[in-house]
């Protein structure tokens, strides 16, 4: 009989560009999301007009890096905001929120495989994020994926991994 000590099968998702008009209250919370992990707080984030806008400009610009995580069934289960600025070989994270639902599910490591295929596809060799020192749960899920601390900026970290 063969046993399997650990095994690691990531959920299935799917992935669409975000739709600001459409998808608004699912991006707009896990962008409120990000900023009370990363700040304590909402008070330095932008207003939701402010950040639709801002969605609505940067989907324009890097659509397969703005996308929702989908279940099987539809659902979203989290966010990506990336971008590979023309001409550079590093990617970097804008948002990367899995919603708390579904946290611990594998949800986070098969939207981290997404993300390093789309900064690959741009022929990128770095990927870069920024995470508050506080959120224990985001840096033990960065460090697992390979990122190491780079320097302070602020109050936040950069945070590096190589591809």
């Amino acid at each position: 009989m063969l046993r399997i000590k650990h095994m690691l099968v990531l959920p299935a998702l799917t992935f669409r560009t975000i739709d600001p008009d459409r998808d608004e209250v699912f991006a707009y919370e896990s962008y409120l999301e990000a900023c009370r992990a990363s700040f304590g707080g909402e008070e330095r984030g932008m207003s939701s007009h402010a950040y639709l806008e801002w969605l609505r400009r940067r989907v324009d610009e890097f659509p397969d890096g703005h996308v929702l995580a989908m279940t099987e069934t539809g659902e979203p289960v989290g966010q990506m905001e990336l971008q590979v600025p023309y001409g550079l070989t590093l990617g970097y994270v804008n948002l990367y929120c899995v919603s708390a639902r579904y946290r611990g599910l594998g949800f986070g490591r098969a939207m981290h495989d997404y993300a390093v295929r789309y900064v690959r596809a741009w022929e990128a060799d770095t990927i870069e994020l920024h995470v508050s020192p506080t959120n224990e749960p985001a840096l033990k899920f960065y460090r697992r994926m390979g990122y190491r601390y780079v320097r302070s900026e602020g109050a936040l970290w950069r945070m590096v991994k190589d591809l």
